[in-house]
Order: C-alpha cells, then sequence, then structure tokens
C-alpha cells in the first residue's frame, strides 16, 4: 500500500513582476497573461489538484478571461489587492479603498466574490494589523499575508505559526493562515514558496514542507507566482533593471517549473478554503499584542529606487 500523501494549500499570487516589483505605476504586460496560463496548464496535469489564485485587480482588468478559465477550471479566487503597493504606503484608508476596488474587480471578471486575501509583500506586518479589521468590515473570512518570521520587509516574528482565529476590536473574528515555516533547531525557516523555494534543491524543499506539515495545525501554505515558470522574462523587459537585479530574480527560474510539478506530485494541493473546511479545534488569539508603535520605519520596496505608485 502507497504512503498517504500529506495536504499542502497551494496558492498562486497573480501578477505582473516589472509592475509588481520593479515599478507601480507601469501598465501590466501582455505576457502575464500567459505566465498564469502556463501555471494553470501544469495544474491540470494533475487531476483533482486545486489551488487559491490571489489575483492582483490590475490583471483583472486588462486580463479577466484569464480570471474566468482559472475560476472555470475549480480553483479558489481571491484577492491580491488591486495595485500591489504594500499597505504601510498606502494607509487605513487607502487600503479601504485598495480593497474594495480589487474586489469588485475580480467578483466581475471571475463570477464569484473572493473570502480571501493576501496582501502585497506579505506587508500585514505590527504597524499594518489595522488590515484584519478592515478585512472582516468588506466581508473577508480569511488572510493569509502574515510571514511569521524577522524580515526587514515584513513578517512578524512571534505570530503562531499555525492557522489561528483572530479577535478584533469589533467583536469578530477573522482566520489568519500565514505563509509555511519549519522549526529546526530553535529557529523558524520560510519554505513557504517564492525565492525560498525557487532557491531551495527540489528534494530539501519537499522534506521541507513534509517536516512542517507534521509540526503545523493546517496543511502548509505554499505560493508561487507565474512569472517564476518565465525563465526568458528579462529578455522580454525594455527596463534599465541592474544586472545584478535580473541575476537575482531569474535564478533559479528555470527549475521552478519541475520543482512545482514535484510538489503537486508528491503532496495533496488543494484550496486555502478547502483546507479550512477541513481544520478544527483552530486556537484563538488577539492580535493587539503584535501591533508596532507608531513611528516604526519599515523597508518599503523590493528594490532600491522601484517606485510605488
Amino acid at each position: 500500500m502507497g504512503q498517504v500523501r500529506r495536504s499542502l494549500a497551494l496558492s498562486v499570487d497573480v501578477e505582473d513582476w516589472p509592475q509588481s516589483s520593479w515599478d507601480r505605476s507601469l501598465p501590466l504586460s501582455d505576457y502575464c497573461a500567459d505566465d498564469a496560463r502556463r501555471v494553470l496548464d501544469l495544474l491540470a496535469e494533475f487531476p483533482g489538484a486545486r489551488g487559491t489564485f490571489f489575483i492582483l485587480g490590475k490583471f483583472a482588468e486588462k486580463h479577466p478571461h484569464v480570471v474566468r478559465a482559472i475560476a472555470r477550471s475549480g480553483h479558489e479566487i481571491g484577492s491580491h489587492g488591486y495595485g500591489h503597493v504594500e499597505l504601510f504606503r498606502l494607509g487605513r484608508k487607502g487600503f479601504a479603498a485598495d480593497l474594495k476596488r480589487s474586489t469588485e474587480v475580480i467578483s466581475d471578471a471571475s463570477g464569484a466574490r473572493p473570502v480571501g486575501y493576501r496582501a502585497s509583500d506579505f506587508s500585514v506586518v505590527g504597524e499594518t494589523l489595522w488590515a484584519l479589521e478592515e478585512l472582516a468590515e468588506q466581508g473577508y473570512r480569511y488572510d493569509t499575508s502574515i510571514f511569521p518570521i524577522a524580515r526587514a520587509r515584513y513578517g512578524i516574528a512571534n505570530w503562531p505559526r499555525g492557522a489561528a482565529h483572530v479577535s478584533l476590536l469589533s467583536g469578530t473574528t477573522i482566520l489568519e493562515v500565514p505563509l509555511a515555516t519549519l522549526e529546526l533547531f530553535g529557529q523558524r525557516v520560510p519554505v513557504g514558496g517564492g525565492g525560498y523555494a525557487r532557491l531551495m534543491p527540489g528534494p530539501i524543499l519537499a522534506w521541507a514542507l513534509r517536516k512542517a506539515f507534521d509540526q503545523l495545525n493546517f496543511p502548509p501554505v505554499f505560493y508561487c507566482h507565474p512569472y517564476e515558470l518565465n525563465w526568458d522574462e528579462f529578455d522580454k523587459i525594455d527596463l534599465s533593471i541592474p544586472r545584478m537585479v535580473r541575476v537575482h530574480q531569474r535564478m533559479g527560474r528555470r527549475k521552478a517549473g519541475a520543482r512545482l510539478r514535484r510538489i503537486l506530485r508528491d503532496f495533496a494541493c488543494i484550496s486555502i478554503s478547502e483546507a479550512i473546511s477541513r481544520a478544527t479545534n483552530l486556537p484563538t488569539v488577539e492580535y493587539t499584542p503584535y501591533v508596532l508603535k507608531p513611528g516604526y520605519v519599515r523597508r518599503p520596496c523590493t528594490f532600491r529606487g522601484a517606485r510605488p505608485v
């Protein structure tokens, strides 16, 4: 009898690298739609595999047919915000408007209102935890924006590693589903995807995700970007991007498709909403102990010189 596969909550952040990571004022490219279709086609090779696609509002506006194709394929549609601007740049009022706009365009494109949210650059951090209040107010059931690690641009180092209901000041709750980490020698190691997965050897990544499954109260949440499967993207970008940035962001892309295919083979990949429907006895936490005092300076962008809007 074969070994039962562990579950993994697969997620895809659907965006465009130049617009999301280099200059937020840029229009989205045409080829980012092809990138998204590439991920969709790869998932179709594994009957039963499902994921949650967090769609950028600007993507839904430009490529609504791709969003509809994702929804028709049985995958969950979530919101990745509208313009890929960090929450600590938007402020609470700006975030409320950004969220509302993204919800509307994604709902129009997909035919269903999203109930899950992921912030750009995981920017639900100590100084923006008010975002959880706004998400609940606008009808979202869960957030998956917190990386429970310490990083200069994102992360809440001591946030619970597993899924938990968060008590809000309004008297309601919202479920927070953090990105996957592995507890190793007393340290939290990020294994939730993105650049961490691109640069990690495939067998080690698979081992780390299995170990994370055994440690957590919820299937590990793994994420990728469609552009990570686009090896020659930087040959198409007609922008003055420093060579070292190109090298760093291209690193690991050649094997990204094979690595994702291995994950789909080794794990029972499900959407985040499906994982939530299976979860039981999740704890409840307060968010106020994790709030940072006003005045904390967060490094605002991925690369020096990147423009936010």
